[in-house]
């Protein structure tokens, strides 16, 4: 199982499945939108998702994995993509020194710098499709500040915009999840003045600024997400590795988070903690099991 956005497809969200017994190499779809009945049970085994050969074409593994791991030693070691995101910007070939086809890819198109914005806390980040990328982190707004004319460019200004003007480039799903109905009116002004001191500190640089239609402006992304922005209290958690479960009516998806409704108590879930694992699904609810509340899960 994986999780994966369509920015231009509603509902926008899906899973990914595959059933190894009866068809493992075909690939199917489960769009997931909010008050659909979405009541899973995870399982141990976990099996190798496979990697991206290139931008078009995805390898399939049934390899078994580690708890820990999501692909095989093998598939791991042959992801197209992986390069892209752990690019070190200071050596001369990125990450990419035995990846020669992601290289060319990286230094052959254009690739965008970003702010996003969730709840108070602000990353910047890059990529070669800022829509989906942002979907998938669950920005609440994002905003492209500098497009880049490729790649390794990009890494190396996103390293700098984080280093000069401390702005850090991840922002944990703990952060996340504890505050899923921020009000972003007490956020907004702070991240568009710290988006002008970023583009004024880059237009002061040499990098050549490439044409874009999303340069500068500000994507507001929840309506993407279901009726989750609607929620007047933040979720419990519900810790998926050790409740092997989720259920409950779908409010909505928020990047990897998944906010469900039972009865009047809501839950969040971090799907990603299923991914490669073999699940089933449920037309009935299932029976809630040891969920602790989120500030209980925060504090420990």
């Amino acid at each position: 199982m994986a999780i994966k956005w369509n920015p231009f497809t509603p509902p926008y969200v899906f899973l990914f499945l595959r059933n190894l017994k009866e068809n493992p190499e075909e690939v199917y779809k489960k769009p997931l939108q909010a008050k659909d009945s979405f009541n899973v049970t995870m399982f141990k085994e976990k099996i190798c998702i496979g990697h991206s050969i290139n931008k078009e074409k995805y390898y399939l593994c049934s390899n078994f994995t580690n708890e820990q791991y999501v692909r095989c030693y093998t598939c791991e070691q042959n992801d197209f993509e992986k390069c892209f995101l752990l690019c070190d910007a200071s050596k001369p070939y990125g990450n990419c020194a035995q990846n020669s086809e992601a290289y060319e890819y990286c230094v052959s198109h254009p690739c965008s710098v970003y702010l996003a914005l969730i709840a108070n806390n602000v990353k910047v980040g890059v990529s070669f499709n800022p829509l989906k990328r942002w979907m998938n982190q669950g920005a609440d707004v994002a905003i492209e500040i500098f497009k880049a004319k490729n790649g390794l460019e990009a890494r190396k200004i996103e390293k700098e915009i984080s280093q000069v003007l401390n702005i850090p480039q991840t922002i944990r799903k703990s952060q996340k999840a504890r505050k899923l109905n921020y009000n972003l009116s007490r956020s907004l002004p702070e991240f568009r003045e710290l988006k002008d001191n970023v583009v004024t500190y880059l237009e002061k640089t040499d990098y050549d600024l490439q044409e874009s239609e999303l340069l500068y402006k500000e994507t507001e992304l929840s309506s993407y997400y279901g009726e989750i922005s609607s929620l007047d209290v933040n979720p419990i958690l519900n810790e998926i590795e050790k409740t092997r479960q989720i259920t409950g009516e779908l409010v909505g998806i928020k990047g990897k988070l998944a906010i469900t409704r039972v009865n009047n108590s809501y839950y969040v879930s971090n799907l990603s903690k299923m991914i490669g694992h073999s699940i089933s699904f449920s037309e009935v609810p299932l029976k809630l099991k040891g969920q602790k509340s989120l500030s209980d899960f925060l504090s420990s």
